[in-house]
């Protein structure tokens, strides 16, 4: 089963007396484990995709698929349930709570889904450690680096094992050395946890460390191509 499939997808806004089409038919297939990047100019597209991706914008048209469920044909309630078990996103900017330590950043968003506390914290603590911060769980977002934050980011969006993890511009405030440790944590992720991955970047040099490389054009999406060393 495919971890996401989007079929004739296209996303249409008002635009004064026309519209503009921020998606335009697009296609794309995503299996577990994959690591894709989303490359192209600013205005592109890659957002609007990442937003029908993780049905937080539902499509003028086409079908989103989701571990085989057929997102567009829920109801709001059941697409909140569907994101929340199935889709973990890592925005640009971690958002972190300023009051709460690494560990209770994790702990809060499960908790929320209804788990234990305890349950919570032991995973918290697992997740911690898998992205190298278990020495930072005490600490809260001020006394963490960029990259570190980052990191915390990386293992919210994990708390609920979810079959797609969409990424968006990870590196953008980071410097090269911290910019190259996420994107390889990212890998070391799709691999481990056999999640789909999809990273919107304009670092392309990082390009290679994913499976696969699509590229967005005034809403059109071409198909997927290997991401080989030395493509871009």
């Amino acid at each position: 089963m495919t971890a996401l499939n989007l079929i004739n997808v296209t996303l249409q806004y008002p635009d004064g007396d026309g519209v503009m089409t921020a998606l335009d038919a697009v296609n794309l297939t995503v299996h577990p484990g994959q690591f894709v990047s989303l490359v192209g100019p600013s205005g592109s597209g890659k957002s609007s995709l990442l937003a029908v991706a993780a049905t937080l914008v539902k499509p003028t048209s086409g079908l989103v698929m989701i571990d085989g469920v057929d997102a567009t044909a829920l109801s709001e309630k059941e697409l909140a349930s569907l994101r929340r078990d199935k889709v973990g996103i890592i925005f640009q900017q971690p958002n972190l709570l300023a009051s709460l330590t690494a560990s209770e950043q994790l702990i809060i968003t499960d908790h929320l889904r209804g788990k234990s506390l305890k349950a919570a914290a032991v995973r918290a603590a697992e997740l911690l450690d898998l992205v190298g911060l278990a020495d930072c769980a005490g600490k809260r977002p001020h006394q963490l680096s960029g990259g570190q934050r980052q990191r915390v980011n990386i293992a919210r969006a994990l708390m609920a094992d979810p079959k797609l993890l969409l990424v968006d511009e990870p590196t953008a405030a980071l410097d090269h050395a911290r910019s190259d440790s996420i994107v390889r944590l990212l890998r070391k992720v799709s691999d481990e946890f056999n999640v789909a991955t999809i990273m919107v970047t304009h670092d392309t040099e990082f390009v290679p460390l994913t499976d696969l490389v699509a590229t967005m054009r005034d809403g059109v999406l071409t198909a997927p191509v290997p991401a080989l060393a030395g493509s871009f």
